[in-house]
């Protein structure tokens, strides 16, 4: 018995940082849009982004928070994934460095709003429809980056909550319950894509599409850092 609880400790303190890894991720990306997003979603973003730019690089600030933890978790759950199957163990880590690369990159482009803000506003002599045009190609960038940074979260998904399922390393419902909200997600992610949502916003499209996934990451967290993976899960 003393053996037993021995070898299951290291996996209890995982379960428990993984968990709040997930509520990190998640609770620091809404918390850092809630700074940003009202000033950079604008249709006057160019007049107002550079005046309130303490806000937008506050909200940035957290959301950088969101790059730690999504790498974080794919390391920490490895060693426990890796069990049940290697490839997709290491799929998911792959997918969440890949997500956090992208995640970086989204950051960058949301802050040269800024600059692009501010030389807006000192202009005197060229027309203001060049800064519009520079803004919206950024802005259509962000988009599409956005787009292609959740379909890559939703494959890394997939393969953690297929190994779960398979596992049984937490209750079958919530590994049931991702697989089909991480689908539901994707399916969402590829209409806008090839234009099946004309004029989607990206504030709809979170309304829509997140929740199920983001509710089911808080269960799972809670669930990790309250139970546990399954002790009797065998590999």
């Amino acid at each position: 018995m003393a053996e037993r609880k021995e070898l299951s400790n290291p996996d209890r303190k995982t379960a428990i940082i993984v968990g709040i890894l997930f509520i990190i991720a998640t609770a620091f990306l809404f918390i850092g849009e809630a700074f940003y997003k009202p000033i950079l979603s604008s249709s006057n973003y160019l007049d107002i982004a550079y005046p309130n730019r303490t806000l937008v690089i506050i909200g940035m600030l957290l959301e950088f928070v969101c790059v730690l933890a999504i790498p974080l978790i794919a390391i920490f759950l490895y060693p426990v994934l890796r069990r049940y199957s290697e490839t997709l163990a290491i799929g998911y880590v792959v997918f969440r460095f890949f997500e956090a690369v992208l995640f970086v990159d989204s950051e960058i482009n949301k802050l040269s709003l800024i600059g692009l803000s501010q030389q807006y506003l000192n202009n005197e002599v060229v027309d203001a429809s060049y800064f519009h045009i520079i803004g919206s190609s950024i802005q259509h960038t962000n988009e599409w980056n956005f787009l292609i940074y959740v379909m890559i979260f939703c494959f890394g998904a997939l393969m953690l909550y297929y190994v779960l399922y398979t596992s049984e390393l937490v209750p079958r419902f919530i590994s049931v319950w991702g697989f089909a909200a991480a689908l539901f997600l994707l399916a969402g992610t590829v209409m806008t894509l090839v234009g099946g949502f004309i004029g989607f916003s990206e504030l709809n499209f979170e309304l829509i599409f997140a929740p199920p996934i983001a509710v089911n990451e808080m269960v799972l967290a809670l669930w990790l850092i309250v139970k546990g993976f399954n002790p009797s899960a065998k590999p």
